[in-house]
């Protein structure tokens, strides 16, 4: 295990500051999934050395504190780092730390600590204060208010977050900016004789191979609803220039159980022909889509569980269970864009319209880690499923603009990167009312990228370039495959079906077809007999 460049630069500034450095705030600004958790633990030098007394890391969520604290009991870290700590999950109890070099709370802990009891605390020890994911504090806000006084008790602060900007356009506390004099104001990167500034960038992380590059498969789709005139509209998701409408309806009907049929599909290819620990993330608009989506996949017959903010004990206790193993598909809202540390999780299936740079990038960030049981790190990929709309392509691509050798190639040996043109941040409170007040009346999936498994994958390094023969067979296993689970679902005769496909090209068998026509024949199948749909109403099964 080897430190990565930021890690590696907070760890010579935390060297400086026990070397008797004047640096008190470090700010670090890291792409997500590049490993920022590790910071709070590096910076357990501060406690070996005597300069403070204990850590206080503070996060925004229940998983991002269980992870926390295993992160300090990781042998791999420990041993890399020459000592050993332990932090203990903490709300606002008297004697927090119970024997343990630290806490690990959440902000709802901070904010309701009505009695002053981590202050207390704070005035009898050192406390060197971590605030995990700080553009959840905005200058000014409530929040800000409530860790105000831990942050001026604290010798030493440190603060890091995936994204340095916010959805509302306000400025994040605790954090230098330089205004540009025409309204806006980007992060100061150079610091100050006491703050230090670290940025890790998508490119340098892809450069140090820290993160996955990730494959994206969007699905055209058209849709159809009701003004508040009553007119009735139809559109396609990739023509649409406004896409707002469009979306609500393709995620609000038949659409989304089909986006989320093609993500499941290409997810099971990958298990049987690669990794078989691989897993699935389903993110969902609401907590009622999701609760629809895991039913739909427990349907299908698949290992899947929910976790949403609306319980978080329930939400922790699956995701233990999908860590664990014991879950294959995770679907969930909010809860999991932060903190969900799961290396294994291979594709994500995007169902929500929210659309921006930051929230996608950290959506992005829960399939880009590196699975230590995955293999070499060439035959490991992420896999975003989303649909075909303007906006979703045009973040895509910046993501995508950082994955070109040439990018990554130009950036060799800066130290220092740009800062990101970040969008808005939206993570909480997003409004999923139907906007202008339509009412969604149905959708479907018309096409989409074919998503091969990567070219890097061993699976696909083995297999040769296939023979007509095997083509042939392939493609008729597949029509028989569709055939037989549409068969099933609506409690229909296979025997029907085939009679109908035999009629509707001319009375010639499958096998007597040349691969041009079965591909004709599975396409048809495929748009004619929609799978998981009730035959002759175009409504899902459920």
């Amino acid at each position: 295990m080897q430190l990565r460049a930021h890690q590696r630069e907070f760890q010579e500034i935390i060297d400086g500051i026990v070397a008797g450095s004047s640096i008190r705030n470090i700010i670090v600004k890291a792409v997500p999934g590049s490993g920022k958790s590790m910071i709070p633990v590096i910076a357990g030098k501060l406690i070996i050395s005597g300069i403070v007394d204990k850590i206080c890391w503070v996060c925004p969520r229940l998983s991002l504190q269980d992870q926390g604290e295993r992160n300090y009991l990781d042998e791999g870290v420990r041993k890399m780092l020459g000592y050993e700590l332990t932090v203990r999950s903490s709300t606002n109890e008297v004697n927090p730390c119970r024997g343990t070099d630290g806490i690990i709370v959440t902000t709802q802990a901070v904010g309701v600590d009505y009695k002053k009891t981590l202050q207390e605390e704070f005035k009898r020890h050192r406390y060197a204060l971590v605030i995990d994911e700080m553009h959840h504090s905005s200058e000014g806000g409530s929040w800000t208010e409530a860790i105000l006084p831990l942050y001026e008790l604290a010798p030493y602060r440190i603060l890091m977050t995936g994204t340095a900007t916010r959805h509302d356009g306000k400025k994040i506390a605790f954090t230098p900016y330089d205004d540009q004099g025409d309204g806006t104001f980007t992060l100061n990167t150079a610091g100050d004789e006491e703050t230090a500034v670290i940025e890790y960038t998508r490119i340098a992380a892809l450069r140090e191979k820290a993160i996955l590059p990730a494959s994206f498969f969007f699905s055209e789709g058209t849709a159809r609803w009701q003004k508040l005139t009553g007119k009735v509209v139809e559109a396609k998701l990739s023509t649409e220039k406004d896409p707002s409408h469009a979306l609500f309806t393709a995620l609000n009907t038949e659409y989304a159980t089909e986006l989320l049929s093609a993500a499941v599909n290409h997810w099971t290819r990958w298990r049987e022909s690669n990794i078989r620990g691989a897993k699935l993330l389903v993110v969902c608009a609401s907590i009622k889509d999701a609760q629809k989506m895991t039913v739909q996949l427990k349907e299908w017959g698949h290992r899947a569980a929910i976790a949403t903010s609306e319980d978080s004990k329930d939400a922790l206790k699956a995701i233990k269970a999908y860590k664990a193993g014991k879950v294959d598909i995770l679907t969930s809202c909010n809860i999991c864009y932060e903190g969900l540390d799961v290396p294994a999780i291979s594709h994500i299936a995007c169902l929500t319209r929210v659309r921006s740079f930051p929230w996608i990038s950290q959506m992005v960030a829960r399939a880009v880690r590196i699975d230590p049981a995955g293999g070499p790190y060439e035959s490991q990929r992420a896999y975003i499923f989303a649909p075909n709309d303007l906006m979703f392509r045009e973040i895509a691509a910046k993501i995508e603009a950082d994955q070109t050798d040439p990018a990554i190639e130009q950036h060799k040996g800066n130290g220092k990167q740009a800062q990101e043109a970040d969008g808005g941040f939206e993570l909480e409170g997003v409004d999923m009312r139907a906007p202008g007040g339509i009412t969604p009346l149905s959708s479907r999936l018309t096409g989409y990228d074919e998503m091969p498994l990567f070219a890097g994958d061993p699976s696909a390094q083995v297999s040769e370039i296939k023979t007509n023969r095997e083509q042939e067979n392939d493609l008729l296993s597949a029509i028989e495959a569709h055939i037989r689970r549409y068969s099933f679902q609506n409690r229909y005769n296979p025997k029907r079906l085939n009679a109908e496909i035999y009629s509707h090209f001319g009375g010639k068998t499958r096998r007597q077809m040349t691969i041009r026509e079965l591909e004709e024949v599975l396409a048809w199948v495929r748009e004619k007999y929609r799978a998981y749909h009730i035959r002759g109403t175009g409504r899902p099964r459920v």
